[in-house]
């Protein structure tokens, strides 16, 4: 159920690993993570780590936010966008001092892979703006009436 307070809807933690094989192997307990949602006031767990070289992608990742009613996300640009400007506001990245750019790709675990193209705009060697673009792929259409 969503919570009302806004730093709990838009907060993430992110949480960098060093394996790939651990990532698409992790399993959370969803009721122990929502409780943790709740004490520190975030809404989602963004657990990434990064691609060999080369690689089209950069980052390979989950989003777990079950305190907002999401388990798994599969691909979110809301969990890529933040990941940008935290790599490059704590130095894990290279970049020209003005523009960051990366491919991130998520779902991979759960058969719903996609990518994010994250695009960081940088001013004083800090991030200050994020855009996220991809391709989206329509999963199930419905409708409801009332």
């Amino acid at each position: 159920m969503p919570h009302s307070n806004s730093l709990y809807r838009h907060s993430k933690v992110m949480i960098g690993i060093k394996s790939r094989s651990k990532l698409n192997s992790l399993s959370p307990n969803m009721s122990m993570l929502t409780e943790l949602s709740k004490t520190i006031g975030c809404n989602g767990y963004y657990v990434f780590t990064f691609a060999p070289h080369p690689s089209d992608v950069l980052t390979h990742g989950r989003m777990f936010a079950p305190a907002i009613g999401i388990s798994e996300d599969p691909v979110t640009g809301n969990a890529n966008g933040p990941l940008g400007a935290y790599l490059v506001k704590h130095r894990l990245v290279e970049h020209d001092d003005s523009l960051f750019l990366f491919t991130g790709a998520q779902g991979e675990a759960i058969g719903r892979s996609g990518t994010v193209d994250v695009n960081v705009k940088i001013v004083n060697d800090e991030p200050v703006q994020v855009k996220i673009g991809g391709k989206a792929v329509l999963v199930f259409k419905t409708q409801i009436e009332i």
